[in-house]
């Protein structure tokens, strides 16, 4: 085998070794099933790596939009716009509850996180969402005005009453995604944090990763294990190619000793 064959087939086998290592911990989640329903999920759910999946319901935002590379296992592939969302981990069900009890907060008991956000298709359904969840909540907190006005009329302001409470939006986003570390960029740190003390909130109220969004449709962990699988296929094939050499090698230059 000549030099150029030999540099070529060890590269391979670096960089196949390369990707095997650094998607295995992605595939492993998968292969071990750790997963978390978002609509369950509590604060400390979000501090280890984990895939979570559920309904983002209470979505407000987005808070950020960043031009960032767009890598896979830290390789550079172009561009992307990633959109960043403060979701509650509440559904229709659940928040129509807690509306419609007589707590002074119906936002008591519930757990935070970061969505980012990519995809296309997933940030129109988030941007719909989120602005119909918001106009809700504007009347809602207007509904509650009502009650300090000298103006107010329990009779005539009933049927108001009645039809904000039965306007609560139905809409909700079926997501998946593996949790990641949230962005060091100091643009997001900053925004995230006005945002969230806009809501009375602190970094310290939301769940330490985000949740990276799948594309709309996709599987989570399919792409990740394609990755592995391949990358150990090429890397098992290239290290046996390259163990196969050296004896054929060796076996070579003993040859030529005995000539």
């Amino acid at each position: 085998m000549n030099k150029n064959k030999w540099i070529v087939l060890v590269l391979v086998l670096v960089v196949s070794g390369f990707f095997t290592f650094v998607a295995f911990a992605d595939a492993k989640l998968v292969f071990d099933d750790k997963r978390f329903d978002i609509n369950e999920a509590t604060t400390e759910d979000f501090s280890t790596r984990a895939i979570a999946e559920g309904e983002a319901y209470m979505i407000s935002g987005p808070f950020a939009e960043l031009e960032e590379k767009n890598t896979v296992y830290g390789i550079p592939v172009g561009k992307k716009s990633t959109y960043y969302y403060l979701v509650s981990n509440t559904d229709y069900e659940s928040f129509a509850k807690a509306v419609d009890s007589d707590t002074d907060n119906i936002f008591d008991g519930m757990t935070w996180y970061v969505a980012a956000v990519s995809d296309e298709n997933m940030v129109k359904k988030f941007d719909k969402a989120a602005e119909r969840f918001e106009d809700w909540m504007q009347s809602y907190t207007n509904l509650w005005n009502l009650f300090e006005e000298s103006s107010y009329d329990p009779q005539l302001d009933a049927k108001k009453i009645e039809n904000i409470l039965d306007q609560i939006p139905t809409e909700s986003v079926k997501v998946s995604g593996f949790l990641r570390n949230q962005s060091s960029n100091s643009k997001y740190e900053k925004y995230r944090d006005q945002f969230l003390e806009s809501g009375d909130l602190t970094s310290s109220d939301i769940g330490e990763f985000l949740l990276d969004v799948d594309k709309d449709g996709a599987k989570t962990g399919d792409t990740e294990k394609m990755i592995f699988f391949v990358a150990a296929g090429i890397f098992a094939i290239s290290f046996i190619l390259l163990i196969l050499a050296v004896v054929k090698t060796i076996k070579k230059k003993k040859s030529q000793e005995l000539y």
